[in-house]
């Protein structure tokens, strides 16, 4: 037992450097899913269904328009959701109708889903959405197909 006189109790101080070691040794305590997704992603995939076909999406439009491998998907902290092609060498008209498509998204996460809207969320596409590393895929909720990124 301790008592005033011991500068720690026996042991004690032992169990508090094992605890924070092994909170610095497993990644520590995660920052939480929306600090997660928040950064600049690369999509890397976009993948349906479509009659029985798995396609994907993103794939055929980098074959058709390779300038799109250089877009990159902003997920702010103050909630907006924007398209950058700055530095993607795509054309200038193709760049301004991307860039106004995504100009009033927003996105929001309840639990593990994901909702981006243009509309202030009276409609959306939702997402189920997990991080691991440098990638996050989202899963539609309404067969919208599974988007991957790559943390850019």
């Amino acid at each position: 037992m301790w008592t005033p006189s011991q500068p720690f109790e026996p042991g004690r101080l032992r169990n508090a450097f094992l605890f924070l070691s092994a909170i610095v040794l497993s990644g520590g305590a995660s920052a939480g899913p929306a600090e997660d997704v928040i950064g600049h992603w690369k999509r890397i995939s976009h993948t349906s269904v479509y009659q029985g076909q798995e396609m994907d999406s993103q794939a055929a439009l980098v074959q058709v328009r390779p300038c799109v491998a250089n877009i990159f998907y902003e997920v702010n902290a103050d909630k907006t959701f924007r398209l950058n092609t700055s530095a993607s060498g795509c054309d200038e008209p193709y760049k301004k109708t991307q860039e106004r498509l995504h100009a009033k998204e927003q996105w929001k996460l309840e639990g593990n889903t994901i909702m981006i809207s243009s509309t202030n969320f009276a409609v959306g596409q939702s997402y189920k959405v997990t991080v691991k590393g440098n990638q996050m895929t989202w899963v539609g909720t309404e067969g919208q197909g599974t988007l991957v990124y790559r943390r850019k």
